[in-house]
């Protein structure tokens, strides 16, 4: 979805897209996509659909969504790419049609990723294992996504929205490698109406903070990369080229703080769940207040590539938060319900994010930016055709742009601050401590059942027998398929009782920090 996000600005200042008419257009999708992701969430709940085709006892409810819409998705790359016309109307309309489509084939698949995740890594240390190398691979998606479109945006010729599409097509078909994975999700489909499941979740109030939360992370998250490239090409008054390598600098600056720090990150919080609360807290209030300082003082290119810097190093270690809460509201509320849950959770954090694109996109009109479609022109007319593209547009909206990156978007991340501290699953808090101990009740359960299942005559056939089995549930496992799955300590028993007064006081088991 990262190259269709960006995509947006192709059409508006290569394409010639009216800003108004876009805006209006992603104003529009930010109601429906809401729609989408708590439908596709309680579809997957129900295994139906696709039921049919892929039955739930060999494939669960989540694999045979990533696989179906992973295959249509690819190609949808192409049509975005290469519209049938550069004429307004239709390339309105094709925008419109390609983003709703692309858009429940993105809800589809990230929602069986996150319910499946939730389901076969039950524990916080599991998932905070897992999002570490999680950030690799979103990185990964969103740096071929975000720079297939950057170089349309830079070389808006023909060839190059051809392999810009074909590297997106082949990205997208890569995620197909995770479908054996979440066939090991295989919880039995919910009893419940969609009526009574919905009047459940929304009576939590757990649920409900949850969505506040991210919902504003939503508009955070978007305010950035929706008015970044914006930025660099109307505040610092760069041409193509010069955005082009500045643009490239940052997100390499930027990936490299996100990666090297994933590490740092999943080794301190597996350790104490106090740190995976205060340490992100900490880190994001000091660079809300840093960022009014550092852009508003001077307009220096070398000063904002260092904001980008502490930005992103102060907002890397959030996500840890974020996945583990959203896996301990599903733990407590959700029960049979993972999809549903996390569908509501995605729904709002969409809908924050697309409301603020389609603000984003609609401020620029207001602020007075002029788009025109230069391809149209060749040689010296072209450059004068850019030149006035970025020289003569008002000031207003360089006012506008700063404000929203420099203001509106600190205000916001003191919000979302204020609302995590005051969070009900905390560390040293009851809810959390029994959540621990129905884990390990569970866990033990578990394993007394495997054990009975191998002492049960004609266990010995049994790696033979499982054929349907995916990769981490095969007899014979490699290390690298079962990172973060969850183990049985020796002696078959958790403990969950308080450490001893001369060490630390947090409650622990062998495999569970409620810290």
């Amino acid at each position: 979805m990262s190259a269709i996000s960006i995509g947006k600005d192709l059409y508006l200042l290569e394409f010639g897209a009216s800003p108004k008419v876009m805006g209006v257009i992603l104003l529009a999708c930010s109601f429906v996509s809401p729609l989408m992701d708590s439908m596709v969430g309680n579809l997957q709940d129900k295994g139906a659909v696709l039921w049919r085709c892929f039955p739930a006892t060999s494939w669960g409810r989540r694999a045979p969504w990533l696989l179906t819409h992973s295959l249509f998705l690819a190609p949808l790359l192409w049509a975005f790419f290469l519209p049938p016309s550069y004429e307004r109307k239709v390339l309105h309309g094709w925008f419109l049609a390609v983003w709703l489509i692309g858009y429940w084939c993105v809800a589809a698949s990230t929602n069986a990723f996150e319910a499946a995740r939730v389901e076969i890594y039950p524990f916080k240390e599991e998932r905070v294992s897992i999002e570490s190398y999680c950030k690799l691979t979103v990185a990964s998606g969103v740096g071929i996504g975000t720079g297939a479109s950057f170089l349309c945006l830079t070389f808006p010729h023909k060839p190059m929205f051809v392999m810009a599409s074909l590297v997106g097509f082949l990205a997208v078909l890569s995620s197909i490698a995770a479908v054996d994975v979440l066939r090991e999700a295989r919880s039995e489909k919910g009893s419940n109406s969609v009526t009574q499941e919905l009047g459940s979740v929304l009576r939590s109030p757990m649920v409900l903070r949850m969505m506040v939360l991210r919902a504003l992370q939503g508009i955070y998250e978007t305010i950035m990369p929706a008015l970044q490239l914006y930025y660099y090409t109307f505040v610092f008054k760069m041409d193509r080229k010069e955005r082009l390598f500045w643009f490239g600098l940052g997100g390499f600056l930027i990936g490299i703080v996100e990666l090297g720090l994933a590490p740092v990150w999943a080794r301190m919080f597996t350790r104490s769940t106090t740190l995976m609360l205060y340490v992100p807290l900490a880190l994001r209030v000091f660079e809300a207040f840093a960022a009014p300082l550092m852009l508003l003082t001077a307009k220096d290119i070398r000063l904002f590539l260092a904001y980008l810097v502490i930005w992103r190093l102060c907002n890397s270690s959030y996500s840890y938060w974020r996945i583990s809460a959203c896996g301990w509201i599903c733990d407590r509320e959700g029960g049979d319900r993972e999809g549903l849950l996390l569908g509501f959770f995605t729904m709002v954090n969409n809908l924050g994010r697309a409301v603020t694109s389609a603000v984003a996109v609609l401020g620029l009109g207001w602020a007075g930016l002029v788009t025109s479609n230069c391809l149209q022109h060749e040689g010296p007319e072209r450059d004068a055709c850019e030149h006035e593209k970025i020289h003569f547009q008002p000031e207003s909206l360089r006012a506008y742009l700063e404000i929203m990156i420099a203001v509106v978007a600190p205000v916001v991340e003191l919000v979302i601050c204020g609302l995590t501290y005051e969070f009900p699953i905390r560390p040293g808090s009851k809810v959390l401590e029994d959540l621990c101990r129905k884990q390990a009740e569970a866990l033990s359960s578990r394993k007394s059942a495997d054990e009975a299942r191998s002492q049960a005559p004609g266990s010995q056939n049994a790696c033979a027998a499982d054929k349907g089995s995916s990769p981490t549930q095969r007899c014979e496992m490699d290390s690298a398929a079962v990172i973060g799955r969850a183990w049985y300590p020796e002696d078959g028993e958790l403990d969950v009782r308080e450490a001893s007064s001369g060490s630390s006081k947090e409650h622990r088991s062998v495999a569970l920090d409620v810290s």
